[in-house]
């Protein structure tokens, strides 16, 4: 019997996304060729792979050892790429590396900058997205190498088709308008002494709103979010104006800063791990492999920085 892996990887993603549209989208598809495809695989499979629930397909049994394997032909499929690149004499081609803001100014910029004069053939190619967003990009095969966070306070990234090098853990800060008492530099802010504050939040990053509502509910009250934000730099100049406080990643905070008063929060502590992600298999890819050495060791020199 034999396997066409194009079709198992569609398997795959419907796996991860349900439908026959979602998964479409996420493979750069139409629906109506994924069903041909996933319908050639169920023949090839001899075997019922999916049930229909409303528009949700539910896969069978069958279906879910066909994905387990996929996972594990995938990655070694990206080891061999990988194996077969080392032989190569020098570092050449193009990488692709998606990235979230705070991330990019902090650690994109200088990696790509060491890798331009390190390996003068290789072209890293820059896009900015989410992590959930660069996860899909790293499995649908359009980014080779992703920036991600994951917070403490939440589930933390599990999808076996993806490994993660771990970059940095920086603090969740408080932020204080200017004339809020505070405690001397390097001291920590408890927030229940921030209960009766107006709040500042994000509006779309859905992630670190959840955090502050969690902390804020293990220090005993529900925040009052007055107002919201995708503008990092409009949620600080609320806070210098003195309209509220809120929470934020030192990455992000710290550039934005100006007159707020930063602090870390007492207790809980709750922190923010910044990862780079590869596809499983693909870490010793050269081209792949400069630009994560490069994230480490920008990495590296940010937290040096921090300890100054």
């Amino acid at each position: 019997m034999f396997y066409e892996v194009r079709r198992l990887r569609l398997l795959r993603e419907l796996a991860a996304h349900g439908t026959i549209a979602a998964t479409a989208e996420a493979c750069h598809l139409t629906p109506s060729a994924v069903s041909q495809q996933l319908s050639l695989l169920e023949r090839e499979a001899g075997t019922p792979l999916f049930v229909r629930d409303g528009r949700r397909l539910v896969l069978t049994e069958a279906a879910r050892v066909l994905v387990a394997h996929t996972e594990r032909v995938l990655a070694e499929l990206e080891r061999a790429r990988a194996e077969v690149a080392a032989l190569r004499t020098g570092v050449r081609g193009t990488v692709r590396l998606s990235g979230f803001p705070s991330a990019a100014v902090a650690l994109a910029a200088p990696a790509i900058a060491a890798c331009r004069a390190a390996h003068p053939e290789l072209r890293v190619l820059l896009g900015e997205s989410e992590p959930a967003e660069s996860v899909a990009a790293l499995r649908a095969q359009t980014c080779d190498v992703a920036l991600v966070y994951e917070y403490d306070l939440l589930p933390r990234i599990s999808d076996s088709g993806v490994e993660l090098r771990e970059l940095l853990r920086e603090p969740l800060l408080a932020a204080l308008p200017p004339n809020a008492e505070a405690p001397p530099d390097g001291g920590a802010v408890a927030l229940a002494g921030l209960a009766e504050q107006p709040w500042i939040a994000p509006r779309s990053d859905t992630a670190l709103r959840t955090v502050i509502e969690r902390a804020c509910q293990s220090a005993g009250f529900e925040p009052r979010l007055d107002y919201t934000s995708d503008d990092y730099t409009v949620i600080m100049s609320l806070v210098q104006a003195g309209l509220g406080v809120s929470v934020l990643p030192r990455l992000v905070a710290e550039p934005l800063a100006s007159d707020v008063r930063l602090r870390e929060v007492a207790g809980l502590r709750p922190t923010r791990t910044v990862s780079a992600a590869v596809r499983a298999g693909s870490a010793a890819e050269p081209r792949i492999a400069a630009l994560t050495d490069a994230l480490t060791a920008a990495a590296e020199r940010w937290r040096a920085e921090q300890s100054l």
